[in-house]
């Protein structure tokens, strides 16, 4: 397969109709520089798919259009073709030829042709797929895109090896293959949000329409039990009240007589009752007066009885006080013999004990100037001693030191001579090599300046570069981060618009309103809205209005009742469902019940107050909410509704709701999305997440290519620096050799002239010295051996001195040590017996101080005694005389109380009477009211009966039909009891709900089943890409072995030697991971291919394109001046390596060199004559053709 016709019309600067006729082999295109032969590589490029205007070296796509010129107008059409033949088996398409054709027209319009048919440009690229031939394939090579294989990121250089290996459909399909996915989890996303709103909406209308139908249910049993309850009561009243009638006038006769009886009786007890209070008045007083008297008997008893008891203890306590002062007096005497008897032996011990205190002390003073003398003896001899040490010691250093001193003046007299011929040898060889150091050490200061430089700039170069890089990462990580929130957004931001647009979640006649309202805004203009979308509230409560609202949510709310009524006849008319609207100009608000409520702990406000809505609306959200209070949890809900008794209903935060009737709902919410009040401020939230993201994104995007560029910039600086510091180090690095060995040579000779000057001199010196100390020594050694002598005579006088003083201090000592213990002994005599003497002072004091204390005692209870006597006879004669007094009143009372028990018992008698006759009377009384009322309430309850049946029921009493029940009347009235609390507990109760839950209950089916296709769809996905993904892997390792071992084969061949090597940047990530080239041109060392020389680097970029022909040659292949950078020895292998791969493949070649142009088989000239307009001019070898 190749290119056989090429043709080109009103493509940028060329005007008219171009056709060129290819052969195979090779066709070269020349011309000047800027006449437009590039354009024809363009046009290809073009035709094969190419979208980027900057890849097609133009600003935007309209500039491929021929803009005119001085003869020539602008075209209004760009069109290329290519024309392929001997294609079958090489593409999908059986004809043995093919023509792929391109347009665009100024109008901005595309259009693609294969074979004149209209297509796709999908259609064409996968045409071409895995042949070679493509946009970003080896077909077509220009000198920027060779640069772009060799310095682009690893990553960006594999599309060569991809398209070889075949593995680009792989990646297109593996590309569709992740959009279908993503676009199948985002609709299983949408699908969700939809169910999980079906699903809560289904649950809310399954669990009405079971409260409907057991609304019902219960409706009509209760129906039934009161009807019959009802008859009941109504037969047995009729025939109570007859009855009731004829008892009454019985008992008015039995009720007359009753009452006369009563009244005689009653007036004897009056009278009696008189006298009775009189005498009871008489026996209270004489009692309190025999009380009074009681009372003071008792008293002079216990005042006689004190008074005695106080006697006796006195004389007790005196005859205590006697025999205490007798016992102590005699102690008294005892003491104060003892204490004589210890004060004479005192005065006896002190004197004794001064005067051998005063033998101690001359003893004392004798010892001490004993010791004196002793002590300065005992130093005299030790410092003699010392010194007689220290002058033996210095006569024997003398007499060494001087034997030294000769031997040393006779050693330094043999050395000086060979020192000084020594010397002056080693001075010649110093200056000779410092000469030379001083040359090398210049130019090493030289090098290290300039390397010193290279550094600070690579290093300035290198630390900008991680700068950037760093920000680089950094920023893409930002902006993975961002896309990948963004696309959460997004998706969820579209698929809540969705459910709005559709009204998703409302019932169906709410639905039906709101379409009608935006297709025909004119028909329904009276309506407001549904309440979910007039009213908003923070987050936070969301859930307790929603609860609170019920399904009172979807109320429609309506400017008139009118309105209202025009959107329940559509409802009829379409069979749409059912819809509770809210006309604001007849609805009422609902009075709060809950005062006082408001001020408790743990309420939060009334939900109304909690709402955001406009002030229109506040009839229809009083109407709703006015007397429903928002909680924070069950709790503070229960103990409200206990302490204010159902006045209002509570909701919690939590979703449970205790309505006015005492019934609490909760439980599991089971949705997991946003409710109706919710959505709109989620879409809200999102749009300016999304805003915000996008803004953010366009920002980082705009920094990243700025930053890749200053990176490629760096790149290059560094690499500059790189290599001169190379060159400089290489030289420094044998200068620092020749350095190195000289210094240290020049420290050899100056350390050892330094040696021996230093030992000349000191030779010198030691010897004028060892002159001079022999005459020191001489002299020093004679006057020590004289001290040393008188010494040893002044050390034998003081020894004996010492001997002598010794001997007298121990007979002191012994003399002093027998006094101490003479005189310890009577200081402690001393001492006991002032000790004695005190204490008997002191028991002397305390015996007199008690004997004083108890003669008081004793004068004091004499005269008590004496008082005492006196008051009890007193006491006695008192007691007599009330006695006969209290005696006198007791008389008195006896006769009254005796009087006053015989009037008890007449009253008693009589009232007995009373009673009895009162009681039958109140029993027949109350039976007569008991009847007046009871005839009364019959006749009411009748009444009530029949009107209530008549209301509730539309029926009369006598119409009642139902069969006869089995139960009684109080087991009947407890079923119907049952069933009113149990309709009650149910609060409001949507009777459409079970028509709505069954529609509802399709759609949801509906939609289960759609979201299983999903999954079921995500599945196969998956697993398509986990095939793609080992398919590509197998493939493009068996490819990229190949390619490697090919290109190493080429390269030695247009190197003439060398190695090379492709590297994966991460082999554990095969399909995405980059690819490193590196290469060894022959005589240097492997280094990165951005470190060859341009000619080398557009060899390598080469050998690379034909190492992959190897393996899968392309039909054709386009050179755009690749050989640009190449000299004359690397051109003649280039154009040895097209010839031999010009036996399979195409080649079409724009060049400048005529070495390659000398191999054409067919050559190409584009001129051009008039500025801006290019023409074509072929030739083939032998032969001139006129194009």
């Amino acid at each position: 397969m190749y290119i056989d016709q090429i043709k080109i019309s009103g493509f940028k600067s060329f005007a008219e109709d171009v056709e060129l006729i290819l052969e195979p082999g090779i066709t070269t295109i020349v011309g000047p520089n800027g006449c437009g032969k590039s354009n024809v590589s363009d046009a290809i490029r073009w035709v094969l798919g190419q979208q980027s205007p900057r890849a097609l070296r133009c600003a935007n796509m309209q500039d491929l259009l021929f803009n005119g010129g001085s003869n020539f107008k602008p075209a209004q059409r760009a069109q290329a073709s290519l024309h392929f033949t001997d294609v079958e088996g090489k593409l999908a398409l059986e004809s043995p030829e093919i023509a792929v054709r391109r347009q665009l027209t100024r109008s901005g319009e595309s259009n693609y042709f294969i074979n004149d048919a209209p297509c796709l440009l999908r259609d064409i690229t996968e045409l071409f797929m895995d042949t070679g031939i493509g946009v970003d394939a080896y077909s077509v090579m220009e000198q920027s895109k060779i640069d772009l294989i060799l310095n682009t990121r690893p990553e960006e250089r594999r599309f060569l090896f991809d398209e070889v290996a075949g593995i680009t459909k792989y990646k297109h399909r593996k590309k569709a293959a992740l959009k279908k996915l993503e676009a199948t989890e985002q609709n299983l996303v949408r699908i969700n949000d939809v169910i999980h709103t079906v699903q809560r909406e289904t649950e809310s209308l399954k669990q009405q329409a079971a409260q409907a139908e057991r609304y019902q249910q219960l409706h009509g049993q209760l129906k039934n039990l009161e009807l019959d309850l009802s008859r009941r009561e109504h037969g047995r009243f009729a025939k109570d009240l007859t009855q009731a009638q004829l008892n009454l006038d019985e008992l008015m006769l039995v009720v007359t007589e009753a009452n006369e009886q009563i009244d005689s009786t009653e007036q004897q007890i009056e009278d009696a009752t008189a006298r009775r209070a009189e005498l009871e008045n008489l026996i209270r007083e004489g009692q309190g007066v025999v009380s009074g008297f009681t009372s003071k008997i008792e008293q002079t008893e216990r005042d006689i009885a004190v008074y005695k008891e106080r006697q006796l203890n006195i004389q007790q306590q005196r005859q205590r006080a006697l025999q205490a002062i007798e016992s102590l007096e005699k102690q008294t005497t005892e003491l104060e013999a003892q204490k004589e008897e210890r004060e004479q032996e005192h005065r006896q011990v002190d004197v004794s004990l001064q005067l051998e205190e005063s033998k101690l002390t001359a003893r004392r003073r004798v010892l001490t100037e004993l010791d004196t003398r002793v002590t300065e003896a005992e130093n005299s001899v030790k410092t003699a001693r010392e010194n007689l040490l220290e002058t033996t010691n210095q006569v024997s250093q003398l007499e060494t030191q001087l034997a030294s001193l000769n031997n040393k003046l006779e050693y330094s007299a043999a050395n000086l001579d060979r020192i000084t011929e020594r010397s002056n040898t080693l001075g010649a060889e110093l200056e000779l090599e410092k000469e030379s150091y001083t040359k090398a050490q210049r130019r090493e200061q030289q090098l290290n300046a300039d390397l010193i430089r290279l550094e600070t700039d690579r290093q300035k170069a290198e630390e900008e570069t991680q700068r950037y890089q760093t920000e680089l990462r950094k920023l893409e990580s930002e902006m993975r981060g961002m896309q990948d929130s963004l696309g959460t957004s997004a998706s969820r931001f579209k698929s809540l618009k969705d459910l709005q647009a559709t009204h998703e979640g409302y019932y169906t006649g709410v639905r039906a309103i709101l379409k009608v309202r935006e297709t025909e805004p004119e028909r329904f203009g009276g309506i407001c809205g549904v309440i979910a979308e007039l009213i908003r509230t923070e987050p936070d409560y969301e859930l307790a209005i929603e609860v609170a609202l019920g399904s009172a949510i979807q109320n429609i709310v309506t400017e008139t009742a009118e309105d209202a009524q025009s959107g329940i006849e559509f409802l009829k008319q379409t069979k749409a469902g059912r819809v509770t609207f809210l006309p604001l100009d007849i609805l009422r608000t609902r009075p709060f019940k809950g005062d006082g409520l408001l001020g408790e702990v743990g309420v939060i406000g009334l939900a109304a107050e909690l709402l955001d809505y406009d002030s229109k609306y506040e009839v229809a959200v009083q109407q709703l909410l006015g007397n429903t209070v928002v909680v924070e949890d069950l709790d503070t809900a229960i103990k409200l509704t206990r302490s204010f008794r159902h006045n209002a209903r509570l909701v919690t935060l939590e979703g449970e709701l205790i309505n006015t009737s005492g019934a609490v709902t909760g439980g599991h919410n089971t949705s997991s999305t946003s409710g109706l009040l919710s959505r709109s401020r989620e879409i809200e939230n999102l749009q300016e997440r999304i805003d915000r993201l996008t803004n953010q994104l366009n920002e980082k995007d705009t920094r990243s290519k700025k930053l890749a560029g200053r990176l490629a910039e760096l790149q290059q600086t560094k690499q500059s620096l790189i290599t001169q510091g190379q060159a400089h180090q290489i030289e420094h690095a044998s200068l620092s050799k020749v350095l190195e060995q000289g210094q240290r040579q020049i420290g050899q000779l100056e350390e050892q002239l330094n040696d021996v000057e230093k030992e000349e001199i000191s030779l010198h010196q030691e010897t004028e010295k060892a002159k001079a100390d022999q005459d020191v020594l001489q002299s020093e050694l004679e006057d020590a051996a004289k001290t040393r002598r008188k010494l040893q005579r002044r050390i034998e006088r003081l020894s004996e001195q010492i001997q002598s003083e010794r001997s007298k201090r121990e007979e002191v000592i012994e003399s002093c040590q027998e006094l101490e213990i003479v005189l310890a002994g009577k200081r402690e005599k001393l001492q006991s017996l002032s000790s004695e003497i005190l204490n008997l002072q002191k028991n002397q004091a305390r015996i007199r101080d008690s004997i004083a204390e108890h003669q008081a005692v004793i004068d004091s209870d004499d005269q008590t005694r004496q008082e005492l006597s006196a008051q009890i006879d007193e006491a006695q004669r008192k007691f007599l005389q009330i006695e006969q007094e209290k005696f006198d009143a007791e008389e008195n009372v006896r006769r009254l109380e005796e009087e006053h028990v015989g009037l008890i018992e007449q009253i008693a008698e009589a009232q007995k009477l009373v009673r009895k006759a009162r009681r039958e009377f109140d029993k027949q009384n109350r039976l007569r009211h008991h009847l007046e009322v009871t005839t009364t309430q019959l006749e009411m309850q009748l009444k009530a009966i029949s009107a209530r049946i008549l209301e509730k029921y539309q029926i009369s009493i006598d119409q009642i039909e139902i069969e006869d029940n089995p139960v009684d009347d109080l087991e009947l009235m407890g079923q119907i009891d049952t069933l009113k609390t149990e309709i009650e507990g149910m609060g409001a109760v949507n009777l459409v709900a079970i028509e709505e839950y069954e529609e509802h209950k399709r759609r949801e089916d509906f939609l289960v089943t759609q979201r299983e296709d999903l999954e079921k769809s995500l599945e196969s996905v998956n697993q398509a890409i986990q095939k793609i993904n080992r398919t590509s892997r197998e493939t493009f390792l068996e490819a990229f072995e190949q390619i490697r071992a090919n290109f190493q084969e080429v390269f030695e061949e247009l190197f003439g030697g060398g190695e090379t090597e492709l590297r994966l940047t991460d082999e554990s990530d095969v399909l995405e991971a980059g690819i490193d080239i590196i290469a060894c041109p022959p005589g240097k060392r492997p280094q990165s291919i951005t470190l060859l020389s341009g000619g080398e680097r557009s060899l390598v970029a080469i050998a690379l394109l034909f190492a992959v022909f190897k393996i899968k040659p392309s039909p054709f292949c386009v050179l755009d001046e690749v050989d640009a950078a190449l000299d004359e020895a690397n051109v003649l292998r280039f154009t040895n390596l097209i010839r031999k791969y010009a036996q399979q493949t195409q080649f079409i070649i724009i060049t400048h060199n005529k070495r390659t142009m000398e191999i054409s088989d067919v050559m190409y000239g584009v001129t051009m004559e008039q500025a801006g307009l290019s023409k074509i001019v072929s030739a083939k070898f032998g032969n001139e053709l006129a194009a």
